[in-house]
This record gives C-alpha cells, sequence and structure tokens, in this order.
C-alpha cells in the first residue's frame, strides 16, 4: 500500500478495528508500509483483539516472508515519550539495515543473541575483575595458606608502600596497572621518609646504608610474586567459581631491573675479644631476658623466627640422644614441605636452658612473662639495643642480631666445624632432589656434638 496511517488513524483502528479504505470503514487485522529502500521490507502493524497493535519488520527472503516483532504502537520510551508511528518506520529501517548481511531475520535475531550473552558475561567479569589491592591481599592470603613465615612481613610491606602510599591505585583494577605505575612505586619506597617503628620517631635520612634500596628490592620481588599469582589464579581450577578474577595478561613487574646497591651482605663478624664483650653483657642481663639471650648464643644463632615459634609440644624425648627441642622450617622454596629442624638440648645446652624450662604454665619456652611467647622482633632487640649500648661505651662496633648470626657461624668455623655440619646445624636451604627431598636423616649425633664443643667454647670465651 502507498497509503500511510497517522497517528490518530492507528488509535482510530486500535478503538473500532476498522480503517477507512476508499471513504469506507473497513474491519482490518493488519496493515503494511512499505520502507523506502528497494528490498528493504515493510513495516507490518497487527491489531490484536485487546486492541493492541503490535508493530514488525516484515521482509521477503528466497520466496519466503519473514518478520520480527519491533514493540508495540503507543507504548512509552525511557524518556517518558509515546512511541508513534514515526518512531517505528525509523526503527523498521534500522533494523532493517541492520539485518541485511544476514541470510535470515532469524540469523540476525541469533547474532543479537550472542551480542547480548557477550556482553552480560563482560559486564559480569568486570563486576569481579579485582583491584590491585584485592590482588595483593589474595597473594598475602595464598602465603599464610601455604604456611610461609615471612607472610606478616610481606603485607606490612605492600600496605606501607602500596596500598597507603598509593590509595587511588590500590582501588584501580590490577590489569590495568602498567610497569610505570610499579616504577613509581619503588620510586617512593626508596625517597620516602622513614616510617615510625616502635617508641618515638626515626630520623634517619633515607639511604643505602639503613636499607632503603634493599626495601624497595624486596617490595619490587614481593610485587612481582603477587603479579605472577594472579597471572595463574583465574586459571586454576582449585578456586571458587564465584572468586574475584583479575584478567592480566602480563606481569608488569617482569621487566623492571632490580635495585642496584640492594640486598648487600652483612658479612661482618665480631672478632674475638668483641663477641666476649658481648656475652658478658648478655650474662649481665636480668630475668628471662638473660635466659633468652643466651639461649640464642648457645643455640649457634637458629633462626630467631623459628625458635620463638616452639611451644611445650615441640620439646621431645629421644632414646638416644634425650631431650630434644623440635624446631619447624618453613623456609623451603617452591613446591618445599616444612621439615623439622631437631636440636639436642642435653649436657650445658640444657643447663643454659633450664630457666625457660620451668615456667610450664607459659605458652612455650620463649617467654618473657610467662603470659605469651616473646615475638622474633623483640627477641632481636635484645641484641640490637646492646649494640648501640656497647658501641657507645667503645667496647665493640654497632651490632644487630643479624651481626651474631654472621660471627656465630665464623667462630664455629673456626671451631673447625666444616660447613656441611654447620649446614646441618642451622638447617641453612638444602640443594639438589636428594637433599631437599629423600635426606630424612636429622643429623643428631653431629648437632650435638657441634653444639656441646660451641658451649664449651662460650665458656671458655667468658
Amino acid at each position: 500500500m502507498g497509503h500511510k496511517l497517522t497517528d490518530a488513524q492507528a488509535k482510530s483502528w486500535a478503538a473500532t478495528g476498522t480503517i477507512k479504505k476508499s471513504g469506507v470503514l473497513t474491519p482490518t487485522r493488519t496493515f503494511s508500509e512499505q520502507l523506502g529502500a528497494r528490498g528493504a521490507g515493510s513495516m507490518l502493524l497487527e491489531r490484536r483483539p485487546n486492541g493492541g497493535i503490535e508493530v514488525y519488520l516484515a521482509v521477503r527472503r528466497g520466496g519466503r516472508q519473514e518478520r520480527r516483532k519491533l514493540g508495540h504502537f503507543g507504548e512509552l520510551s525511557s524518556g517518558g515519550q509515546n512511541k508513534g508511528l514515526s518512531f517505528w518506520r525509523l526503527e523498521a529501517e534500522r533494523v532493517s539495515a541492520a539485518a541485511r548481511d544476514f541470510p535470515t531475520l532469524g540469523a540476525y535475531e541469533s547474532h543479537l543473541l550472542q551480542l547480548s550473552a557477550d556482553q552480560r558475561r563482560d559486564e559480569s567479569l568486570a563486576t569481579r575483575q579485582g583491584s590491585l589491592e584485592q590482588l595483593l591481599m589474595a597473594y598475602v592470603a595464598d602465603m599464610e595458606r601455604r604456611g610461609k613465615t615471612s607472610a606478616k612481613g610481606v603485607l606490612g610491606a605492600l600496605r606501607l608502600d602500596v596500598i597507603k602510599a598509593f590509595p587511588a591505585l590500590a582501588e584501580t583494577k590490577a590489569k590495568d596497572i602498567q610497569p610505570e605505575d610499579v616504577s613509581e612505586i619503588l620510586r617512593h619506597c626508596i625517597s620516602r621518609k622513614p616510617a615510625s617503628k616502635g617508641r618515638g620517631i626515626r630520623k634517619t635520612e633515607a639511604s643505602t646504608t639503613n636499607g632503603k634500596l634493599t626495601a624497595a628490592n624486596r617490595l619490587r620481588a614481593y610485587l612481582r610474586a603477587a603479579f605472577s599469582f594472579g597471572l595463574k589464579h583465574d586459571l586454576n581450577p582449585l578456586r571458587a567459581g564465584d572468586a574475584v578474577l583479575f584478567g592480566l595478561r602480563f606481569n608488569p613487574v617482569a621487566d623492571l631491573p632490580t635495585i642496584e646497591g640492594a640486598e648487600r651482605a652483612n658479612t661482618e663478624a665480631l672478632t674475638k675479644d668483641e663477641f666476649r664483650e658481648v656475652i658478658r653483657a648478655v650474662n649481665s642481663q636480668e630475668g628471662k631476658r638473660q635466659a633468652i639471650a643466651r639461649a640464642m648464643i648457645y643455640l649457634a644463632g637458629q633462626r630467631v623466627e623459628m625458635l620463638m615459634r616452639a611451644t611445650w609440644a615441640d620439646l621431645l624425648e629421644d632414646a638416644e640422644h634425650g631431650r630434644v627441642l623440635r624446631l619447624l622450617d618453613n623456609k623451603g622454596g617452591k613446591g618445599t614441605p616444612p621439615r623439622d629442624h631437631l636440636l639436642p638440648i642435653s649436657g650445658r645446652l640444657g643447663d643454659v636452658l633450664q630457666p625457660l624450662l620451668e615456667l610450664q604454665h607459659a605458652p612455650g619456652p620463649f617467654s618473657l612473662d610467662g603470659l605469651r611467647r616473646i615475638s622474633s622482633h623483640t627477641a632481636q632487640k635484645i641484641f640490637s639495643e646492646l649494640g648501640a649500648e656497647l658501641s657507645k661505651r667503645g667496647r665493640t662496633r654497632y651490632f644487630t642480631w643479624r651481626t651474631m648470626r654472621v660471627t656465630i657461624e665464623t667462630h664455629l668455623a673456626m671451631l673447625g666445624v666444616d660447613e656441611q655440619r654447620r649446614a646441618w646445624l642451622l638447617s641453612h636451604g638444602r640443594s639438589g632432589v636428594q637433599a631437599k627431598h629423600y635426606d630424612r636423616y636429622s643429623y643428631l649425633k653431629e648437632k650435638r656434638e657441634d653444639l656441646a664443643r660451641w658451649a664449651a667454647y662460650l665458656d671458655a670465651l667468658v
């Protein structure tokens, strides 16, 4: 038909069911208007018994007519306007043009359904994609789940130098973080004023000597490991189906170089005379503070985190070697399970530890107040305070517990304890498949001999 309806005529048709044709009101169920372009089809109007008028696009393809519903005449738009015939003519032409490249209207409909599904999926992924802060927290949680003792320290560094220092960046999606962002984080870590720690505020300026470069380099390692974790997270079949996704495509830390001048090992050991002054100062301490410091030295400088975790359940009786202290060594490489590190505490070492073994009501042998275990930080602080005091009096150079560990291993070597036996005694990392996975011998005999030799050396020193 060349004739076109007006909105008024369409409303009358909806009410009466008739359209005036050649001056005569004629009952009509459908009415069509040819669209402008050839082959574009027509806008088809169909009146329902309830008086509603449905709008369709009708096209003929391959001798067969198809139609697709567009909507209802007179329905309201999102802006509250009635959709009249002029609106539906434009909509029919738009859909006709969009469907022209498809063999059928059904194929076009399937295409729209797929686009809608893709959009819903993308929106769902977008709402579940985690921020940088969520990535860092998930990484730390994974460390804790795997029993990594460094998890607490890593969390502190990430909170201080990333989450609190760059709140806007922390809220950014992890997949949008660029190498330039990480570089800015590391620059801030190097240049910021040292954070307050403990009582008072530290006034020292940031420099290589006070560990700022090392802190930044370690932060770089933490961030690289976090993004590496995130890259594998989304594909992990063991994660919860509704877990946050990160959508990472690359590791933005991978190409950042290590920080020059960082991780300079403290290989300086105290001399025999200086070591003597340290032991005398330790012996002058009072109460459990003295007992814990002496134990740390007489146990040959074990890693303090391992030592302070010990509980009464870790005191074992061995049929051949007597009382044994079991420490749990979590410092293995990837895929290496924690292993028991056993230390015989008979003889002179038993005498040194006896004051600590008397407080059975405490949560473990290493306690200052009998109520809770001493933290590794507090235990190490005993030696940093002694280092400040003795160096001020000119008795020694300044030292910390780290210096003491270097000193102890150096003096063990001077006593003739070879490198392999020192590794057994101090639970140094094992290399090679045989050492890591198959060697389960505890070396208690060798450790007992070396600890006895070490205790005799310390007693003779003072």
